[in-house]
């Protein structure tokens, strides 16, 4: 609707599930850790431990999603950034050949799908 601003939708926290409002960095010991921030109770902060911060990383920028229509979602680039993600990781871990053999039979499993939806195709056409 013209003139109405749209309500903006927050992201949910991994670790309890409520909404929460940005992620919060703290140092402590010389090792940076991930928070989700709720907001506040009176004047305590309502925080989430996400995990330290060399270690997470934040899904919602890598496989944006919008859960309130999956429809609109083009769903064949999520899988590739997935695999493109997954790739990344398992090459920094020095996993990189295993990672290499479960995409190639992603790859293949994929295939056998796009031949299967090809032939149905085909087969709905010749009785049309």
């Amino acid at each position: 609707m013209r003139g109405v601003a749209e309500e903006k939708v927050l992201p949910l926290c991994p670790r309890c599930g409520a909404p929460y409002r940005s992620l919060e960095y703290k140092t402590v010991a010389g090792r940076t850790y991930v928070y989700a921030y709720h907001g506040k109770s009176g004047r305590k902060p309502i925080l989430c431990y996400l995990g330290p911060a060399d270690a997470y990383v934040h899904a919602e920028h890598i496989l944006p999603l919008d859960l309130r229509n999956l429809e609109d979602v083009d769903l064949i680039a999520v899988a590739y950034n997935a695999a493109a993600l997954y790739a990344s990781l398992m090459r920094r871990r020095g996993e990189a050949t295993e990672a290499a053999e479960r995409l190639t039979r992603l790859a293949e499993d994929i295939a056998l799908l796009a031949g299967d939806l090809k032939s149905r195709s085909l087969d709905e056409e010749e009785r049309e």
